[in-house]
Formats: structure tokens, sequence, C-alpha cells
């Protein structure tokens, strides 16, 4: 009786894992000269001949993912949901397409609709046929986008904010009561939704809908320190970046709109206030000291941006500063999320340092250099510090085994 070895098996993993990588690369170079090509000669184009390029690429890319049926494989997964969601971006291609020719185009939010219901629709039909994480997003995003359209197209803008709003709440409980498998992306865009609906309703409603911003993002991150459940370290971890990126979105301008100008002495109050929350927090003197450290860690970013109703110049010097400390502060064992608020926050005060002190058109390359660098270095940072944590664990485990 012959045996087989079992060191045949990892070449179909191999392999998969070449075409994935060759899949990608050459849905990259694709993507990209179509858009150049797109950008040149589109405009040019008869209106059945943009509809037939966009209509064709969604369906050459859908049938390229039912191709691909083997769920054993984890490489396949990825390069079926890589595949569809071009087809989405496609579809919404073609639902553009069609707004264009046959709606206002004056009207900014029939456009919109037409693609969002679109991508919608696209998304949602691929994810019944095989879920994917990549069509659950896109999937719930467009609808999102879809019910803001519509209110818009009905009623004004505040309308808008309040319906992508309610959405945005009807996620967060779905996530959190019902569903299972996932949830931590429904709640993650439901908390995304509901932040961003307040601060697009702040445009006509400018005092409550930021307040309803503030409150959104604050009870994001009180839900981060208190949810029990499955998935409960993604969900703590994606509410609080979530939460703490609107805090310093909604914050400052809420504070702005109550405060007039003592916009310097309003920020510097609450960034002090944060900053004895994050030493109580590294103290133990709360009972909670990762929670009291990060909601401090938000505080201290969210004054250095009130600052800037007064004064831009002492704003983003004074926010780098904090944030650069922050990460620095970060790097102690069980205080992770101080060096997330302070990664958040050189995300946010470089680009608009750079805005600020170096005016002009050329300064777009540099930011977006500089956000790509930062968000890279981010993702180092975070990962040596998990790294770091995981040994620290492993050896204490090691010496109590000892014992």
């Amino acid at each position: 009786m012959r045996l087989v070895s079992s060191t045949v098996s990892p070449r179909p993993r191999r392999i998969a894992a070449v075409a994935e990588g060759l899949a990608y690369v050459g849905g990259m170079f694709g993507v990209l000269g179509l858009v150049l090509f797109a950008i040149r000669s589109w405009a040019d184009f008869s209106l059945m001949t943009r509809l037939a390029l966009s209509g064709l690429s969604a369906a050459v890319l859908t049938i390229g993912g039912l191709v691909i049926s083997d769920d054993r494989q984890p490489a396949s997964i990825r390069l079926r949901q890589f595949l569809w969601l071009g087809s989405t971006a496609c579809v919404g291609v073609f639902g553009s397409v069609v707004g264009d020719e046959w709606f206002d185009t004056t009207d900014e939010a029939r456009p919109v609709l037409v693609i969002a219901v679109a991508v919608a629709a696209a998304s949602a039909l691929l994810w019944w046929w095989r879920s994917g994480i990549a069509q659950h997003v896109t999937g719930l995003g467009a609808l999102a986008v879809a019910f803001g359209a519509a209110s818009h197209e009905i009623w004004d803008v505040g309308a808008a904010g309040v319906a992508v709003w309610i959405v945005g709440v009807a996620y967060l409980f779905i996530a959190v009561t019902v569903e299972r498998e996932g949830n931590w992306i429904t709640g993650t865009l439901g908390g995304i939704a509901a932040i961003v609906g307040a601060i697009y309703a702040s445009q006509q409603w400018t005092g409550p809908a930021l307040l309803v911003a503030v409150a959104t993002s604050a009870s994001l991150i009180f839900l981060a320190t208190m949810f029990i459940g499955p998935n409960d370290v993604i969900f703590r971890v994606a509410f609080i970046v979530v939460g703490i990126t609107g805090m310093v979105q909604s914050t400052p301008p809420a504070v702005a709109h109550f405060a007039n100008e003592a916009g310097v002495n309003t920020g510097l109050v609450i960034s002090i206030i944060g900053a004895l929350l994050v030493l109580a927090g590294f103290s133990d003197l709360t009972i909670s000291g990762g929670a009291t450290t990060a909601i401090g860690a938000v505080a201290t970013l969210v004054g250095a941006a009130v600052t800037g109703v007064e004064s831009e110049d002492f704003a983003t010097v004074y926010g780098v500063i904090l944030a650069v400390l922050l990460v620095a502060a970060g790097t102690v064992p069980g205080h992770t999320l101080v060096s997330v608020a302070g990664l958040i926050g050189l995300i946010a005060f470089v680009p608009w340092g750079v805005a600020h002190f170096f005016p002009g058109e050329d300064r777009a390359p540099l930011i977006v250099l500089i956000v790509g660098v930062l968000i890279a270095f981010s993702g180092v940072l975070l990962w040596w510090i998990a790294r770091r944590s995981a040994r620290g664990e492993h050896a204490m485990f090691s010496r109590s085994g000892r014992v």
C-alpha cells in the first residue's frame, strides 16, 4: 500500500496564492488603465458605448467571480470578493451614465440616488449568492446613501442627514441585538452612518445636529467599553476608532458654535481635562483605566482641534505635539487605545498643518504622501504593540506555569 506524503497538500494552496496575487496585480493595472482611458476619452464616447463598456465590464467580473466557487481556499474567497467588488464599481459607473443621461444633472441628489440604488442592488444580489465582507460593506453603505439621497430629493439637506442617522442607528441595533455573523461590519457601518448623518444635517440645523453627532460618538465609545458578546474585541476596536474619529470631527465645531470667540481658552480647558483623565488612567485611580485613558486621549485631541477656531497656527502645532505624546504613551502595555487615538490625531493634524502653512494647489500630493506614510506607520506601530503585548502575556503564563 502506497502512502501519500503530507508535504504534497500545500501545493494547491501555493498555486491559489500565486493566482490570487496575479489577479490582484492584473486587476489593479486593468483598473488603472481603464481609469486613465476613461479620463481621456470617456466624454467622446456615445451613450451606448459608455453603457456597453460599463455593463460588459460588470458582467465579465461577475462571471469571473462565479467561476471561482471553491470556498475551501481562503485565497479563492478573497479573489472572488475582489472581482465582485470591481463588478460593483462598474455597476456604479453604469448607474452614473444612466443618471447623467436621463435625470436632471443640476439636482445632485438624483444621480447619487441612481448610483446608490444600483450599487446596493448589485451588492445585495452578490451577497445573497455568496456572502462576503466586500459585498457586506458596499451593500449596507450604498443603502444608507440611497436613503439619504432619496430624503434629500423629497425634502432637504437636514432630512437627508436625519435619514442617514436613522439608518446608522438601525444598523447598530441589528448588530448588537440580532446579527451574529459579520455583526462587527454592520455595527461599524452603523456608527459611521450615524455620525456622518448627524454632521451632514448640521448644514441646516447646526447646533442640535452637532450635539447629536457628539452624543453618537460618545455613545459608541461607551458601548465599546461595556460590549460583551461574539467578536467583542473587534467590536471594541471598531467602535472606539469610529467614536474617536467622530468626536474629533464633531466636537470642535460644536464647541465653536456655542463658544464663539473663546476657542483657544475653551480648547485648552478641554485638553487639560483630557490629560488629567489620561494620567488618572495610568495611575490606576479609576475602575477602568483603559477606558479612562482612551476618553482622556480623545478629549485632549478634541481640545487641540477646538483651539483652531481662534488660531489655526496654534492648533496645528499643539495638536501634533499632543498626538505624538499620546502615541508614545500608548506603548505602555494595556493602553493601546491611547496610541490609536494619537495615530488618528496625527492623521488629522499633520495634513491640516501642511494645508495651513503651505497653501496652494501643489500641496495636495504632499498631503496625500504624508497621510499614506502616517497610515503605514500606524499599521506597523500597532502590529509592534500587539506583538509586544502577546510576548508579555506569553512570558506571564510561562512564569505562572513554572510556579
